[in-house]
């Protein structure tokens, strides 16, 4: 093989062969370059033809969810202070809290002769307020009555996220709030507005809003709100079984009210006497307590008020401890502002009374003896403040006393230096039993 002098080290080769492999290379570049446009080309096909695919599946997917994965109009922000059912179609303008779920029951407009949903949750709100109760739900019923009801379901406000509520229920038609048991009333719910509307003489009230209460801790009760010229002016509660108003509260008006008193006690008394009979029908062996001088207005104020009178049921001769009445009488008006009935213990329930066996200073000593071991510091200064023959007659709501039951005891009340400090000091009481000396009862508190 010859050897090109210039090129040392390296192999010779002829023209001729050096050009076929400088076209040989140039084939081979062609050849990748249209492998690699080909492979670009396939990849852009292959591309387009999978993304139609999937977005035809995507869409018929789509199309096909359950309802219960689809977006839903149920459960929507709403406010007690805005209007619900705004359009035709059935859609809902509202504000952006407190979130409500909206049953699928209740309409989507106001349907005649029946409350808005607007207006139900307004109904809601006066015994349950805002600021304290979160509305969770509302839903329309009629398992309760032949009427429809809205179903609420409410919470404290600051109760957590997994508290469940408690329902409330509004009656659809009224707008009164429905009680479960109310049904059982011998006196209905109408009944007892028309009552109320006879027995205080009302000529057209705005409202006459009535609640039945069936509370296992207090006796069995319509409790009603009389509205007129938009305040409210009467509040108080009647007797389901009877139709007899148990108690009732006006308000009185301070404005341009006058700072003494027209009538004395001796004839506010006279009123508030009448009024008892009046109310029950005959006189009743009552006996009065107490009685005294309450101002209106706040403390540097001089306004008329009215006069307190406290009556007790007599048995056999000795004062009950808890039946009997409070009346309150307007002392410029002479109108009877305030009442009280409690008659709750039936007069077999009294035993026969005896002369008690324990004298009144060993009641009163037993009693001390309890309180210095309750409150030892405050021993120094214990005071009595009444020691007297009661019957113990206050017995847990709904229960009747067995025949008998109710015995006579001590009643002693007392303080010290801390109950008397307090702004509004409520005496400490202990019963004793007069047969036996057995403390029956004590309340002590500081």
């Amino acid at each position: 093989m010859n050897k090109n002098p210039r090129t040392l080290g390296g192999a010779y080769l002829p023209e001729r062969y050096k050009q076929q492999i400088e076209a040989k290379k140039r084939r081979r570049l062609i050849k990748k370059i249209a492998v690699i446009c080909a492979v670009i080309t396939i990849t852009i096909v292959v591309y387009v033809v999978l993304s139609g695919v999937l977005v035809g599946s995507l869409n018929q997917y789509l199309h096909t969810l359950p309802e219960s994965a689809e977006p839903s109009l149920e459960t929507l922000p709403v406010s007690s202070s805005t209007a619900f059912m705004t359009t035709m179609t059935g859609n809902m303008t509202v504000d952006v809290t407190p979130a409500i779920i909206i049953g699928t029951s209740v309409p989507a407009q106001p349907v005649s002769g029946m409350l808005s949903l607007n207006d139900s949750i307004a109904a809601v709100r006066q015994d349950y307020p805002e600021s304290m109760y979160t509305i969770i739900s509302v839903n329309l019923t009629d398992r309760f009555l032949n009427s429809s009801l809205y179903e609420f379901r409410l919470k404290k406000a600051e109760s957590s996220s997994a508290d469940p509520g408690f329902p409330v229920f509004i009656d659809a038609r009224t707008g009164d709030p429905y009680t479960p048991g109310q049904e059982s009333a011998r006196i209905s719910a109408d009944q007892a507005k028309n009552l109320i509307q006879e027995i205080f003489l009302i000529v057209n009230p705005d409202r006459i809003m009535i609640k039945y209460n069936n509370s296992p801790d207090s006796v069995k009760a319509w409790i009603f709100t009389v509205q007129h010229d938009s305040r409210t002016i009467i509040t108080g509660s009647l007797d389901p079984d009877t139709g007899q108003i148990t108690s009732f509260s006006r308000n009185i008006s301070l404005q341009s009210r006058q700072a003494d008193p027209v009538l004395d006690r001796s004839a506010a008394q006279k009123i508030a006497d009448r009024y008892i009979i009046d109310r029950n029908g005959a006189p009743l062996p009552i006996n009065m307590s107490a009685a005294r001088y309450d101002p209106l207005g706040f403390p540097n104020e001089s306004v008329a008020g009215q006069y307190v009178f406290v009556y007790n049921r007599i048995v056999q001769d000795i004062p009950c401890d808890y039946d009997g009445f409070t009346i309150s009488v307007d002392s410029v008006t002479g109108e009877i502002t305030e009442y009280n009935r409690r008659w709750t213990s039936p007069d077999n329930a009294f035993s026969v009374a005896v002369d008690p066996v324990v004298e009144r200073y060993e009641a009163i000593f037993s009693v001390q003896q309890r309180a210095q071991e309750t409150f030892p510091a405050s021993a120094s200064g214990l005071k009595i403040i009444s020691a007297e023959i009661r019957w113990e007659d206050m017995h847990p709501p709904r229960s009747i006393p067995r025949p008998g039951s109710i015995s006579i005891a001590w009643k002693i009340q007392f303080d010290d230096d801390i109950i008397r400090a307090k702004q509004w000091p409520v005496p400490a009481t202990g019963w004793v039993d007069a047969r036996t000396g057995k403390i029956l009862d004590f309340y002590y508190q500081h």
